[in-house]
C-alpha cells in the first residue's frame, strides 16, 4: 500500500514591512547565500558532483558574525511550544514574540512554522575560507553561524536540564533557523547554538522554529561577486576549485 505524504506543517505568515535588512537569505533549494549587514557570510549549495553532494563555505575572518547582529529575547529558552507526540509538529509561535529578530530581516513576508527536527540531523560548521562537504543522507542540515561547539558550557548544561525535564508544559528550548525556500533541507542557524549542543548531548531531537521567505529571493550578480571575494580574501580556500565552480554555476542563473 502506498504511504500517504505527511500533512503540511502548520504555519503562519507574518509581514515584515519595515525590516532593517541586516539578515537576508537569497537562493533556493539548489543553493543559497546568507547575507549579514549586506555582506556575504555563509554559502550552502549542491556541489554539482552528484544528487546528494553538498557544500558549505564561510567568509573570511573579517566578515560579520551572527552574534554581532542578532537580538532575541529569553522567550526562546521556553517558548511554550508543545510538539505533537505523534508527528513532532507544533503550532507556530506568535510572531510578535519573534519581532526583535524579524525586524532584522529583509522586508517582505515570511512563513513561520515549528516542530521537532527529523532524526538524524546533520550539523555543518564551515570555518573561515574553508569548504565543508557532505552527502545529504539526512532530512535536515543546519549550518552554524556562530562558534561551534559553543564555548559557554554552563549555558549548555542549563538547557540540557530543561530538555531532560521534558516538554509537556512547553518548556523545551527552541532554535531559530532561516531557510531560503519551504522545500529547502538546509537552513542557517540564527539562534540556538547552545541549545543545539544541549539537544545533541541529551540525544534528543531539537525543537526548531523555521523562518522562510514566502517569495524566495533569487541570487543577484553583485551578491555572488562579493561572495567570491569574501570567501577567498585573496587566498584560494581549501576546496576552492569546487567552490569556484559552484559560484560560477550560481552566477549563471543570477539576475
Amino acid at each position: 500500500m502506498t504511504g500517504r505524504p505527511p500533512p503540511p506543517r502548520p504555519s503562519v505568515c507574518v509581514d515584515v514591512p519595515d525590516g532593517h535588512g541586516v539578515i537576508e537569505v537569497v537562493g533556493d533549494e539548489g543553493g543559497s547565500l546568507l547575507l549579514l549587514a549586506g555582506d556575504a557570510a555563509v554559502l550552502e549549495a549542491n556541489d554539482g558532483y552528484g544528487s546528494v553532494g553538498w557544500l558549505a563555505a564561510r567568509a573570511g575572518a573579517g566578515s560579520p558574525g551572527i552574534s554581532e547582529v542578532k537580538y532575541l529575547t529569553e522567550w526562546l529558552g521556553a517558548p511554550g511550544l508543545v510538539p505533537d507526540p505523534r508527528t513532532g509538529r507544533a503550532e507556530p509561535p506568535d510572531p510578535e514574540c519573534l519581532r526583535p529578530l524579524l525586524s532584522l530581516l529583509a522586508p517582505g513576508q515570511y512563513v513561520v512554522s515549528a516542530g521537532l527536527a527529523p532524526h538524524p540531523l546533520r550539523v555543518v560548521h564551515p570555518r573561515a575560507r574553508r569548504v565543508e562537504s557532505w552527502y545529504a543522507e539526512e532530512d535536515l542540515a543546519l549550518v552554524t553561524t556562530d562558534a561551534w561547539p559553543p564555548r559557554d558550557h554552563r549555558a549548555v548544561r542549563a538547557y540540557g536540564d530543561r530538555i531532560r525535564a521534558g516538554g509537556d508544559e512547553g518548556a523545551l528550548p527552541a532554535l531559530v533557523a532561516l531557510f531560503p525556500t519551504a522545500g529547502s533541507t538546509v537552513g542557517y542557524l540564527l539562534d540556538g547554538h547552545h541549545k543545539l549542543a544541549a539537544y545533541e548531548r541529551a540525544g534528543a531531537r531539537p525543537l526548531v522554529i523555521r523562518l522562510t521567505p514566502q517569495e524566495p529571493r533569487p541570487f543577484r550578480h553583485d551578491d555572488l561577486d562579493r561572495a567570491r571575494a569574501a570567501f577567498t580574501d585573496g587566498t584560494p580556500p581549501t576546496g576552492g576549485d569546487v567552490l569556484g565552480g559552484v559560484l560560477s554555476a550560481l552566477r549563471a542563473d543570477a539576475f
